[in-house]
């Protein structure tokens, strides 16, 4: 996928800001006119480049807990695995990678006798894969949507705040299940259209919107390969760290402002981190000079990130 010119990363970047921004905003931030945004960024939303959606949190709608997990497979099953696995509803993450597993992917997991299944029955069961392990998401520092807001220089917007405390669940009706399934698709969605479908006033589509996202039940995420923003390389990393040091370096390491994604799981490793970097040179900086210099760090395991199939959740649908 080619490159975007610097005006289009900009733009893509005021979105992954608040991916329901007037285009009059995004254009401010971009440096830029508001006709010059809603041209561009338009296209770059119509042709598939860029997509905004709606993305229920889990734990928050009390639909499961988060389970990552590692396959190795036969080099000609792996396309068959992830296919199989992209087609899941479950499926949050999902990616090949170099090292050790052939593919790594998130699950939403309802109960521990779903997970037995899912592991057992179900992934067991695919053809060519041959060893496998799991992972529980205890905790999480910070799922990013921002990563790429170094693009539009010094701007004043406050970045995503990380993740300190597990949010409140929230009850969901069936109507805020509708409206979740319709921001799945498109988070850019009128709410006067929205309102339509569900048969809802158009304030008390934006009042539900509202309300979501300040239960953290409802997060606006823009999609786009880090490739076209002049991202070259991302990574997995899983990290071994003495006890006494774990919540200190998880939120140090999630402050950085290359970390998409850290969360403490109860598996092989204490923490799990994903990173988007420019460069492949600049892994052995991110690890030697930013991860070397924390203390409390035992081992550190790398994984390139090849091809990313999934990075969305959608638990619902309007049928």
């Amino acid at each position: 996928m080619p490159e975007l010119s610097d005006l289009d990363r900009r733009i893509v970047a005021a979105l992954q800001l608040d991916g329901r921004s007037s285009w009059a905003d995004v254009a401010k931030l971009a440096g830029t006119t508001e006709s010059t945004a809603s041209r561009r960024g338009g296209r770059l939303l119509d042709d598939g480049t860029v997509h905004v959606v709606g993305v229920a949190d889990p734990l928050v709608c009390g639909l499961g807990q988060p389970v990552l997990v590692q396959l190795a497979c036969a080099p000609d099953s792996v396309r068959h695995v992830v296919d199989t696995l992209a087609e899941r509803t479950d499926t949050r993450f999902l990616t090949i990678t170099t090292g050790d597993w052939d593919v790594v992917t998130e699950l939403i997991v309802p109960s521990q006798h779903q997970l037995v299944t899912t592991l057992i029955d179900e992934l067991g069961a695919l053809p060519g894969v041959h060893r496998s392990s799991s992972a529980l998401i205890t905790k999480n520092f910070t799922m990013r949507h921002d990563w790429s807001r170094d693009l539009l220089g010094d701007v004043d917007h406050s970045p995503e705040p990380g993740t300190t405390d597990a949010p409140n669940g929230v009850e969901l009706d069936d109507v805020d299940r509708r409206l979740l399934a319709v921001l799945a698709e498109d988070g850019r969605r009128p709410y006067r259209d929205i309102a339509k479908t569900l048969t809802l006033g158009e304030t008390g589509v934006r009042r539900r919107v509202e309300r979501l996202v300040a239960e953290r039940a409802l997060v606006f995420s823009t999609l786009v390969s880090p490739t076209t923003l002049g991202f070259r390389t991302e990574l997995l990393l899983w990290l071994r760290v003495a006890a006494d040091r774990l919540d200190e370096v998880a939120q140090l390491v999630a402050a950085r402002p290359e970390v998409r994604y850290v969360s403490a799981t109860a598996g092989s490793a204490d923490l799990v981190c994903e990173v988007i970097l420019p460069q492949p040179s600049e892994i052995y900086t991110f690890t030697t000079r930013v991860l070397g210099a924390l203390p409390g760090i035992r081992s550190i395991d790398v994984a390139l990130e090849l091809e990313n199939h999934k990075r969305a959740y959608r638990p619902f649908t309007l049928e």
